[in-house]
C-alpha cells in the first residue's frame, strides 16, 4: 500500500525538493530519478518554474511505476544492469519518418502522422528537446507544441491524437514505458451530426446531379445503392470488380478500407446506369470512369461534388452540413429503417465490428432499436 506522492518544495532553490510517499507505513523520499532508472534531476534546476516541471516528471514516473507493483530496493541499480543504447528524441522519431511509408494504412493517415512527425521533430529542435532522451519529454513540453493548434477543440484534439499514435509507435520499440500524450490536457470537442438525405431531397439531388456531371452521379449511385465509400473503393473499380452479369461487386483486401475481401451487390437501377457506360465493352482491368487502367486522382470526386454543391446550396436543395458523403449515410439510414437488422448494415457498409456500425448509425441521428414504448414506466 501507498499514499498519494506529494511533492515538497520552496521558493528557494538552495533548498532541496523532493517527492515524498509512503510505502507500507515507511516514509520514502525521491529527490532524484536514479533509483527509478530515469534521468531526472530537479534540484539540477535553474529555475523555480523548470525545477517543478521535473518534480512533476519525477512525481508521474514514481506513481506509474508504483501502480505496477513497483517496490523500493526491489530492482538493482541501474548500474548492475546491462547497459542500453539510449536513443534521443530526435533520433527516435526521425527514425519513424521511413517506418510509416512501408506501413500499410492509408494515404491521408500517412500523411498526417508525416507531417505532424515533422512538425513535432522541429518543435524538439527548437526548445533544445532533441538530444534529450525519451524518457526526459514531459507531458507539459508536449502541452507546450500542442497549444499550436488550439484554433479549435477539434484540430487540438485530432493533433493530440496524431502525435498519441506517432508515440504508440516509438513505445512499440521498447524506447519508452508510457505513451506521456496519454497525460495531456483533453479538449471538449463539438461534435456534427452527419446529415443523410429526406426521399424527396434525394431524388432532386440525383436528377440535378446527372444532368451535370456523369460521373458524380455514377459514384453517387454506387455509394447509395452499394454503400461504397467514394475515394478509396468507388475510384479504383475496374471491369473485374464486377462479376460477369454486373450484378455483384467483388473487392479485395486492398481495395477497401477494411482490408478484406468484401461482396457486395448491385441493384437494378445501379446496373441499368453502368450498363449505359458501356462497362461490358471494357477489358477486365480498364477503369470504369477513365476508361482506360488509369484511375482519377484522390480529389477528383470532391473537387466535382464542391462545384456541384456551391449551386445546391444556392437553389437550397441541400443544407451546408450536406457532403458527398450523404449518400452513403441516407442509405445506411434506410437500410436500417428497412431491415431494423444492424448485422446486416455492418456487413452492408463494410465496418470491422457492429460498435463502428452502431456509433456510425447513431452519428447520423438514429435512436438504435428504441422507441417511446420500449422507454420505462413510473410504478402505479
Amino acid at each position: 500500500m501507498f499514499t498519494e506522492p506529494e511533492i515538497i518544495s520552496s521558493s528557494d532553490l538552495s533548498t532541496r525538493a523532493y517527492v515524498k510517499v509512503y510505502i507500507d507505513g515507511e516514509r520514502h523520499r525521491f529527490y532524484n530519478g536514479k533509483e527509478l532508472g530515469i534521468k531526472c534531476n530537479p534540484n539540477r534546476a535553474n529555475s523555480i518554474a523548470e525545477r517543478a516541471k521535473a518534480l512533476n516528471y519525477l512525481l508521474y514516473q514514481l506513481k506509474k511505476k508504483l501502480e505496477k507493483g513497483w517496490l523500493p530496493n526491489q530492482e538493482p541499480s541501474p548500474s548492475s544492469q546491462p547497459t542500453k543504447a539510449i536513443i534521443s528524441s530526435g533520433q527516435a522519431f526521425g527514425d519513424l519518418i521511413s517506418e510509416i511509408e512501408q506501413e500499410s494504412i492509408s494515404d491521408d493517415y500517412k500523411r498526417d502522422l508525416r507531417n505532424l512527425n515533422g512538425h513535432f521533430i522541429d518543435y524538439l529542435n527548437s526548445k533544445g528537446l532533441a538530444k534529450l532522451p525519451l524518457e526526459g519529454i514531459t507531458p507539459e513540453q508536449i502541452e507546450g507544441f500542442l497549444k499550436r493548434f488550439n484554433s479549435s477543440a477539434t484540430n487540438y484534439m485530432s493533433r493530440r491524437r496524431t502525435l498519441s499514435a506517432l508515440f504508440f509507435r516509438v513505445k512499440g520499440k521498447k524506447l519508452v514505458e508510457i505513451n506521456p500524450t496519454q497525460e495531456t490536457k483533453r479538449l471538449k470537442e463539438v461534435h456534427h451530426l452527419n446529415v443523410p438525405f429526406r426521399k424527396a431531397q434525394m431524388k432532386q439531388v440525383l436528377d440535378y446531379v446527372k444532368e451535370r456531371h456523369a460521373n458524380v452521379y455514377m459514384c453517387s449511385l454506387l455509394m447509395y445503392g452499394c454503400l461504397l465509400r467514394p475515394h478509396e473503393e468507388i475510384r479504383f473499380l475496374v471491369r473485374g470488380s464486377f462479376d460477369e452479369g454486373i450484378t455483384k461487386i467483388s473487392l479485395g483486401g486492398d481495395q477497401n478500407k477494411g482490408k478484406k475481401i468484401r461482396s457486395v451487390f448491385v441493384p437494378d437501377y445501379v446496373r441499368e446506369e453502368l450498363l449505359k457506360h458501356n462497362i461490358l465493352s471494357l477489358r477486365e482491368d480498364m477503369n470504369i470512369f477513365t476508361q482506360s487502367i488509369d484511375a482519377f486522382n484522390k480529389s477528383y470526386f470532391n473537387t466535382a461534388w464542391t462545384r456541384i454543391k456551391a449551386d445546391l446550396l444556392k437553389q437550397d436543395m441541400i443544407t451546408e452540413n450536406h457532403t458527398l458523403y450523404s449518400f452513403r449515410h441516407s442509405a445506411a439510414v434506410n437500410m436500417y429503417l428497412k431491415t431494423r437488422d444492424p448485422f446486416k448494415v455492418q456487413r452492408a457498409l463494410g465496418h470491422s465490428s457492429l460498435l463502428v456500425t452502431l456509433v456510425y448509425l447513431r452519428s447520423l441521428g438514429l435512436v438504435i432499436d428504441s422507441s417511446l414504448d420500449d422507454l420505462p414506466e413510473l410504478p402505479i
